[in-house]
């Protein structure tokens, strides 16, 4: 008999890998229209393209101001061209995490330790004085630039279109007596996040501080790692301190993520982790990478899937951080000086493999020994790079993961080979079986079916 075989369209490896092996590494799902030949088809995540490498590093972060990228190392702020040209605008010392923002003429850049700002007309100018403290994230909101002030339950801002401050221009968090890990600015709305509740506040224009917090705006919902915050689709996402990723739907955090996902966070430190999120083609990401753990997931907001996304070499994706600009994605990153375009139409990381990884769900038949004479993948074939010779290998594991079978690779053709076929023949029996297929190599990927031809026995 013949059988349509289903891929993973997320990631949803769960404590039993028997129960649930799903897996799609450097792949999305995206759903079709109802006449097509599919319900779905499972895309590879974009590579990585080379624009420019700055001389100092790694990049810890990203912002476009008034038309024009800038980008800040540890030791240096530049501007970077749509030409891929950069200018080295003067010195800074920085480390870690960086949190940026502008009021459109300033741009300021924070680490928790030091805080600078940048105009045209100034230069670069460190915080200091009175009203000025440590702060780990920035953001703008109704002309005022405002900072949480680290190791305390204040935040404070600037002086209204200025970057001076008033020492008496800060307020407290006083919901409950945590430590304020990081703010920022949606819908004109102050999020102040703390290490374990979230208050909104507003701006009411008071003359003596323009912020007051909402009546009824407090969640008892802290955040894990303070770089995790990031907004898309109309709302606000971040890492919960009990180690799950949400969602604000109003003023309700909602679970975005899944048991698997979180079985996977909890095997490690989630302090360092951070986000960024971008919209492409119709998806909006949200992309969150833990270092510690050498691990990048990734949630389609727009089906509410998840996936992962790595590098071949660095386990994690090798992105620190993101901005757009000029009609480019660029990420940075993170241990080197060089900013990347983030390309679909990049079929490597800047000419290295990207290895993608598809596990399929648990097939089985009842319990019923099966035999699988064949398989073959409706797949996208010739989509190679010039000279590349492409690779996609299949093995099956018939013991809930435990152990697999040996490696058989077939070719996915060379440049305009589109009629050569991926198939697999005499693959055995099984009474459940979960299929690995890997695919590496310089190509184009698009799977849209598989089909096995299996003979079904007695139990």
């Amino acid at each position: 008999m013949s059988e349509v075989i289903q891929w993973a369209v997320a990631s949803n490896k769960s404590r039993s890998e028997k129960a649930n092996g799903s897996r799609l590494v450097n792949l999305y799902a995206e759903a079709l229209p109802p006449d097509s030949k599919s319900n779905v088809v499972i895309y590879g995540t974009p590579g990585t393209a080379l624009f420019v490498e700055l001389p100092t590093f790694p990049i810890l972060g990203m912002w476009k101001m008034a038309g024009v990228q800038y980008v800040v190392t540890p030791t240096n702020l530049y501007s970077i061209t749509s030409s891929g040209t950069y200018t080295d605008i003067g010195t800074v010392s920085l480390s870690g995490y960086v949190s940026m923002a502008t009021n459109g003429s300033d741009l300021c850049m924070v680490d928790g330790v030091k805080g600078y700002h940048y105009s045209v007309a100034n230069g670069i100018v460190e915080f200091s004085g009175n009203g000025w403290y440590p702060a780990n994230t920035v953001t703008y909101q109704d002309g005022y630039f405002i900072f949480n002030r680290a190791d305390t339950g204040q935040f404070f801002i600037s002086e209204l279109l200025s970057t001076d401050f008033d020492p008496l221009d800060y307020a407290t968090a006083e919901g409950a007596p945590d430590d304020t890990l990081a703010v920022i600015s949606d819908h004109r709305e102050l999020w102040v996040f703390g290490a374990e509740t979230i208050e909104v506040w507003y701006n009411s224009g008071d003359a003596d501080f323009p912020f007051e917090r909402m009546q009824g705006a407090f969640i008892e919902r802290g955040i894990g790692a303070l770089a995790s915050v990031a907004k898309q689709d109309n709302s606000v996402f971040w890492l919960g301190d009990d180690g799950v990723i949400y969602r604000a739907n109003g003023y309700i955090p909602q679970r975005v993520s899944t048991f698997a996902i979180e079985n996977d966070i909890g095997k490690g430190e989630i302090s360092d982790a951070f986000s960024y999120t971008y919209t492409e083609e119709g998806h909006k990401f949200y992309v969150i990478t833990f270092p510690a753990q050498e691990k990048t997931w990734c949630l389609d907001i727009s089906i509410g899937l998840w996936h992962e996304r790595s590098h071949i070499q660095w386990g994690r994706h090798h992105s620190s951080c993101y901005s757009r600009c000029y009609g480019i994605h660029f990420v940075g990153d993170f241990q080197n000086g060089m900013i990347y375009m983030l390309d679909n139409a990049a079929l490597s990381d800047v000419g290295e493999d990207i290895r993608r990884l598809a596990v399929s769900p648990p097939l089985h038949f009842n319990r019923r020994r099966a035999t699988m004479n064949s398989i073959e993948l409706d797949m996208e074939m010739g989509g190679a790079a010039p000279g590349d010779n492409p690779q996609a290998m299949l093995r099956w594991s018939d013991d809930g993961g435990n152990n697999y079978s040996n490696e058989y690779w077939v070719s996915m053709g060379e440049t305009g080979e589109y009629s050569a076929r991926a198939k697999w023949n005499r693959l055995g029996e099984f009474r459940q079986r979960q299929l690995e297929l890997s695919i590496t190599g310089k190509v184009f990927v698009s799977i849209i079916e598989s089909f096995a031809e299996v003979s079904i026995g007695r139990n």
